[in-house]
């Protein structure tokens, strides 16, 4: 066997080191100062500083400024509140509740939250960030996992390893403390350089910097109230009716043969949520629209449907209008900073003709409404001309339905605004939830290969610009809706599975999607597998997996 490889760094910096050796050494050798630098990416792989060289590797550099170090700085600072609370109160029984505008809030079940208690455990963390303590990445048996979670009392981790087939799982060892939290984190306490803890609702706010780590950032901030708290605890709630608060208690439905009534009773949960959102409209005369955003894969194609249903029950007349035929025409088109089309921004739309018309529906006008040719970029007028009736009442689905100055003419005792995202409030365990973020996009990944003939890596590359674009453009105005959907299933993971793993398989190392499709693959394998057959064919899932009764 070779005992030396070579490591060429992102800078074309290049040596040759012993087998075996660690990242971090390397780096070392290269780097005077390696103070940024919380992670490596080697041969497109994610790894700590302690992952052993055994092949010649490229090696670059994961620092604060990214998407994954905002990462590996988040999981870090769970790592120093796990441990700052093993030593305030052993018996702490902690759960990360929500993720909203970056900032993270926990509950702590047995203790009772003052200013005082927040201000002890800062302290102590901060005393842990002062000690530089290493962390270091483990490969132990499963058993072990299993009995080092039970002598700390992390319950919900025994949990999730119940059904774990694996013979080897990663765990991070601190000093005398240890904890796994999905993800890398950085090698030692001290490279926390900020963050805030604020006494917020029944629990505490996990404040972290903004994602370029600015200097003068304002920690101290005061946190924003967002109806998304209020629909995520409401659904928190709901998982604990169901029984299902968690990836363990998920599996254990499938293994007992009960997920059908899980199934089950979160589409009925789907279901009721559409029924009042009807009856709220009805108790409001004077409403001619029903304004309906979103981000990507939310779902809304199918919920729009759903509730096209219950209106028609209560004696309405939905008529769905698309903004796709709203583009300016081609020419007039914005430009990106790339010199491309852009078309998520909202000026892309053709702002003056929709409030017009809108305005007029509204007043019981009758206009003409243009259809867009996406092969000549231009809008055309087919003689199709809508007046809206007694009953009648228009349904608009787009990512910008929510931003007033789209509907500006229109008075808003007209309007009924609805935003829908899957809000998902099943735990992995205790420190982290399901994303959102990747519920939506495995939905997006499985739909777009099915019904666009899309690679999974054009997704992903598509992927930065929808999330570009709803932080910008959808985002700012989920407090303005009348009301929040959640679309998520909390049985939905384990459905997907068996439709995403075999495609995030087609992504080979050399690809630059290659860790996250191997971060996504890992999360996937915390659930056990369910059938389909159980799924109705009107469940918002079906959109993206395929037959169901409505239109994709």
């Amino acid at each position: 066997m070779n005992d030396k490889v070579s490591v060429t760094f992102e800078s074309g910096k290049q040596i040759v080191v012993d087998y075996k050796t660690k990242v971090g050494d390397a780096i070392k050798a290269v780097e005077d100062d390696i103070s940024d630098i919380l992670a490596a990416m080697v041969n497109n792989e994610v790894v700590s500083f302690n992952h052993e060289l055994v092949r010649n590797s490229h090696c670059n550099y994961i620092k604060y400024k990214s998407d994954d170090g905002y990462k590996i700085y988040s999981r870090t600072l769970k790592m120093l509140i796990y441990m700052s609370l093993k030593e305030l109160m052993e018996d702490a029984k902690v759960e990360f509740v929500s993720t909203i505008n970056k900032d993270q809030y926990f509950t702590i079940e047995n203790a009772e939250i003052t200013e005082e208690f927040v201000a002890s455990l800062k302290n102590k963390m901060i005393e842990f960030i002062n000690m530089d303590i290493p962390i270091i990445k483990k490969q132990v048996t499963t058993e072990e996992a299993k009995v080092l979670y039970e002598k700390s009392g992390d319950i919900s981790k025994v949990a999730s390893l119940k059904h774990n087939l694996k013979s080897m799982v990663s765990m991070y060892f601190c000093g005398k403390y240890y904890n796994y939290f999905y993800g890398m984190l950085a090698p030692a306490t001290s490279y926390i350089k900020s963050f805030d803890l604020r006494k917020y609702k029944s629990g505490i706010l996990l404040v972290l910097p903004n994602d370029n780590f600015d200097e003068g950032y304002n920690l101290s901030k005061e946190p924003e109230d967002t109806k998304l708290y209020d629909a995520f605890f409401a659904f928190n709630k709901l998982n604990e009716v169901i029984g299902v608060r968690n990836v363990g208690e998920l599996n254990d439905k499938v293994i007992n043969e009960k997920i059908g009534d899980v199934i089950r009773s979160c589409e009925a949960i789907h279901d009721r949520k559409i029924v009042e959102i009807v009856q709220e409209i009805e108790k409001r005369d004077s409403i001619k629209m029903i304004l309906i955003a979103g981000p990507s894969s939310s779902g809304k194609t199918t919920f729009a449907q759903k509730l096209g249903v219950q209106l028609t029950l209560t004696g309405y007349r939905p008529i769905t209008l698309s903004m796709d035929n709203y583009f300016k025409e081609r020419e007039n088109t914005p430009l990106d900073e790339n010199g491309k089309y852009d078309f998520e921004t909202v000026d892309a739309l053709d702002i003056e003709l929709f409030n017009k018309q809108m305005s007029s529906l509204a007043l019981g006008e009758e206009v003409e409404l243009p259809e867009f040719d996406f092969v000549t970029g231009h809008k055309k007028y087919n003689g199709h001309f809508l007046k809206l009736e007694e009953n009648d009442i228009l349904v608009i689905e787009g990512i910008h339905a929510l931003n007033p100055i789209l509907t500006e003419k229109t008075n808003d005792s007209q309007k009924y605004k609805i935003y829908i995202a899957p809000i998902d409030t099943l735990d992995i365990d205790d420190y982290t939830k399901i994303s959102s973020t990747d519920t939506r996009f495995l939905r997006r990944m499985v739909r777009d290969y099915v019904t666009r003939g899309h690679s999974i890596e054009k997704t992903f590359d598509l992927w930065d610009n929808v999330v570009k674009g709803e932080k910008k453009y959808i985002f700012p105005f989920v407090d303005t809706a009348d009301t929040i959907f959640n679309s998520s299933l909390i049985y939905e993971p384990g459905v997907i599975k068996t439709f995403a793993q075999p495609l995030l398989l087609q992504v080979q190392r050399e690809s630059k999607y290659y860790a996250q499709t191997r971060r996504l693959y890992e999360y996937l394998n915390n659930f056990l597998p369910i059938e389909t057959g159980p799924v109705p064919n009107d469940s918002i899932v079906r959109e993206f997996i395929g037959n169901g009764c409505f239109y994709r």
